[in-house]
């Protein structure tokens, strides 16, 4: 399967060389059109708590994997590992496999699939799919995963946009509020939940936030950020109620830029 990453630039380029005997890049590239119907976008966080390192494949072919000098499988997504850092992988739309295996070198259980499902992403549209669920260690399985559909807000250079995803395992709902003017950002977002998009106060600077129970007001967690203006941020919150070992965390990825994604 031919798979491109989709890179925030206005172009590619090619390298070639022109004197005799020397090599010369001749491969022909696809200039792939931003949000063309000919693809669907995917990003990919594991969330799962115990998760073993692991790359995901379509439809049995490899899509994610860090870079490597020799060609060999060096390194994976671990739990909060989100492929890709920035922007979107395409994919073929329509139904397909999504699957993860154990690296080919692992020392325990090399090569192993831990995860399938089946998705059916649509052409044009851009996805976050969330592997999540306590690892059973038994099965050797992830046992679930969310797939958001990633509609992009009305961006635009004076504003930040945030969305709450909750994937605390067990918790409650929570709010997220500005830390100095206590100013409610988000409401009552359940365990396994995503807010809609909403702007934030104070765009542009250092502001600290505040991630509470929706039901006790207990403060949870804090996220203290910079987030600039012009793209749409997912906040999101990971961890496993009442375990020391998966503890409640918040972290963020940038979902959309306000020109090109």
């Amino acid at each position: 399967m031919k798979k491109l990453i989709l890179i925030l630039a206005l172009g590619f380029g090619l390298f070639t060389a022109c004197k005799k005997g020397t090599l010369v890049e001749n491969t022909t590239y696809e200039k792939l059109e931003i949000g063309s119907n000919k693809y669907a976008y995917l990003k990919l966080l594991n969330l799962s708590p115990g998760s073993p390192v692991v790359n995901f494949y379509v439809n049995g072919t490899k899509f994610s994997a860090g870079y490597s000098t020799s060609g060999l499988e060096t390194g994976g997504f671990a739990y909060n590992g989100l492929f890709p850092s920035f922007g979107y992988a395409n994919t073929i739309s329509g139904s397909q496999t999504l699957s993860a295996k154990t690296l080919a070198g692992a020392s325990t259980d090399p090569n192993l699939e831990v995860f399938s499902t089946n998705i059916n992403p649509e052409g044009g549209k851009y996805y976050s799919i969330i592997t999540n669920g306590l690892y059973n260690t038994s099965t050797k399985q992830i046992p679930s995963y969310k797939m958001i559909e990633d509609v992009r807000p009305a961006t635009d250079t004076t504003k930040v946009f945030i969305r709450l995803l909750n994937l605390y395992g067990g918790g409650p709902a929570l709010d997220m509020l500005q830390d100095v003017t206590n100013e409610k950002i988000v409401s009552a977002v359940p365990s396994g939940e995503v807010s809609d998009w909403v702007t934030i106060p104070k765009p542009g600077q250092t502001n600290k936030y505040l991630l509470k129970d929706a039901n006790t007001q207990e403060t949870l967690g804090t996220l203290t950020a910079t987030l600039t203006k012009g793209r749409a941020y997912t906040i999101y919150t990971r961890g496993i109620s009442g375990d020391s070992s998966f503890p409640f965390a918040v972290t963020f990825y940038t979902t959309f830029y306000s020109t090109i994604n």
